[in-house]
C-alpha cells in the first residue's frame, strides 16, 4: 500500500508502504552529468528493478513543458537493492538537479533542503553510509590547475574523516593540488555528515575520471562498476548495461 511522507520541503512516495529499518547504504549518481560514467554504474546496478520511493519537492528545477504519451517524472527515484553479502541498498537517482551556471548562482539554497530531508528521513530506516558516484567534470573545464585523475583510476575520499591528503586507488598522492568538486556531490556529502541520526560508518564521494572528447566516458564507469564489485560487493546486470550503452552511443550519433 502506497504511503507518504513528508519532511521539510520534501515528500517521501513510498510505493509499497514504509521499508524495515536496517544497516543500509545510499548510493547516490546524477543522470545528467557529462560524460554519463556514474549514469551508467548507478543504473547498470539497478538493472530494472522497481522504484521504491518517488522524492518531490518544490526546490526540484523540474522543466515547465512535458510529453505525452510517455510523461517524464518530476521526481527523483529511489531503488533498492541488496549486495553479495545482504546489505541493502537504497539507491538514488538524481534526473534533474540545480547546477550552477552564469544564471544560477543559488546551488546551496537548491539542493541543501532536498539533502537534509532525504538524509532526515533516510536515517530512520537505518542508513548509515553514503557513497556519491561523480566524475572529475572539472579538469577540462575553467581551473587548469585541476588535478587529472586517469581513466583506470578512481579519487576516494572520506568527506566525514576529511584526511588533508588525496589518494587515487592506486596509492597515489595527489594531495599538491586542491580538486574542485561542484554541487550536489558536496553538498549531499555535508547533508549527510550533519543530518545522519545514526552511527555513520562512511560518507564517501568516488570520483572517476573525465574525457570530455567522447561523449560517454564507458572506460570511466567500467572502473566505478570495478570499484562497487570490489568495495561494496555491488554486481551489475550486464544485459541491461550493453542495452543502456546502445541507446546512449545512438544517442551521441544524433548530436
Amino acid at each position: 500500500m502506497k504511503t507518504i511522507e513528508s519532511y521539510g520541503d520534501t515528500d517521501f512516495v513510498w510505493s509499497v508502504g514504509k521499508p524495515r529499518t536496517e544497516d543500509t547504504t545510499l548510493l547516490i549518481y546524477f543522470q545528467g552529468e557529462r560524460g554519463f560514467a556514474s549514469f551508467i554504474a548507478g543504473a547498470s546496478i539497478v538493472a530494472e528493478d522497481d522504484d521504491v520511493c518517488k522524492i518531490f519537492s518544490k526546490l526540484l528545477p523540474v522543466e515547465p513543458m512535458n510529453t505525452l504519451p510517455e510523461p517524464a517524472t518530476s521526481g527523483w527515484r529511489l531503488s533498492e537493492t541488496y549486495n553479495e553479502d545482504g546489505r541493502r541498498y537504497f539507491i538514488l537517482r538524481i534526473n534533474h538537479a540545480y547546477i550552477p551556471s552564469a544564471e544560477k548562482t543559488k546551488a546551496w539554497l537548491y539542493n541543501y533542503p532536498v539533502f537534509r530531508d532525504i538524509t532526515t528521513c533516510l536515517s530512520k530506516y537505518g542508513v548509515n553510509e553514503m557513497v556519491y558516484l561523480t566524475s572529475n567534470i572539472m579538469q577540462d573545464f575553467i581551473y587548469s590547475e585541476q588535478v587529472n585523475i586517469p581513466d583506470d583510476e578512481l579519487l576516494i575520499y572520506d568527506f566525514d574523516l576529511q584526511d588533508d591528503t588525496l589518494y587515487l586507488t592506486n596509492g597515489e598522492s595527489i594531495d599538491f593540488q586542491d580538486l574542485n568538486i561542484p554541487p550536489p556531490c558536496w553538498i549531499a556529502s555535508e547533508a549527510f555528515q550533519n543530518f545522519c541520526a545514526n552511527n555513520i560508518r562512511g560518507n564517501w564521494i568516488v570520483v572517476a575520471g573525465s574525457d570530455h572528447n567522447t561523449f560517454v566516458n564507458e572506460r570511466e564507469a567500467n572502473r566505478m562498476l570495478q570499484y562497487l564489485e570490489d568495495t561494496h560487493a555491488l554486481l551489475p546486470n550486464e544485459k541491461y548495461k550493453r542495452e543502456f550503452l546502445t541507446v546512449l552511443y545512438e544517442a551521441e550519433g544524433l548530436i
